[in-house]
């Protein structure tokens, strides 16, 4: 087992999971790969690798090393739910905002049958949630799908600095 801070390419070539004790969390072996792969075509850089999915995870890197993560189940939420396109701007600066309005925008979303409300709600808790890893830092968004270009537009509204890599 290796635990973070850690380098994203380990020096032995042995692949593992890393983990982390606060908050908890394992950022997988596969991901792991694709930070590092990043990593290898940048290596002086340095800020937030965003890797979305299923389970989106949010990688600090600085000097070539993972530093922390965190990881979300926004995608997996998003998918139970059916929620996809564009997130609503109104119910993510909602969430951003007042947090505990979630559930009942989720809601709203399921009566209304209007996902890009529920969508727009589960992304801007998550970026609530990350907001000291996203705020003034050089993100790199790597992700093919729709859920990307959701996440994609979330922060360019935040005004955040977010590049497709």
């Amino acid at each position: 087992m290796e635990t973070v801070p850690a380098k994203a390419e380990p020096d032995d070539g042995l692949w593992c999971d890393l983990h982390q004790a606060r908050p908890r969390g394992v950022l997988p072996e596969a991901a792991r790969r694709r930070v590092a792969a990043f990593v290898r075509a940048v290596p002086e850089w340095g800020g937030v690798v965003l890797l979305v999915g299923e389970v989106s995870h949010w990688v600090q890197i600085s000097a070539g090393e993972i530093v922390s993560f965190q990881s979300f189940l926004t995608g997996r939420l998003a998918a139970a739910l059916g929620a996809e396109g564009l997130p609503d701007a109104m119910a993510l600066a909602d969430v951003m905002s007042q947090p505990e309005r979630l559930a009942g925008l989720l809601r709203s979303a399921e009566v209304s049958g209007e996902s890009g409300v529920a969508l727009g709600a589960l992304i801007g808790a998550e970026l609530a949630a990350t907001r000291a890893f996203w705020l003034g830092a050089d993100i790199r968004l790597i992700g093919e799908d729709t859920l990307s270009t959701a996440y994609e537009t979330a922060l360019q509204a935040q005004a955040a600095w977010v590049t497709r890599a």
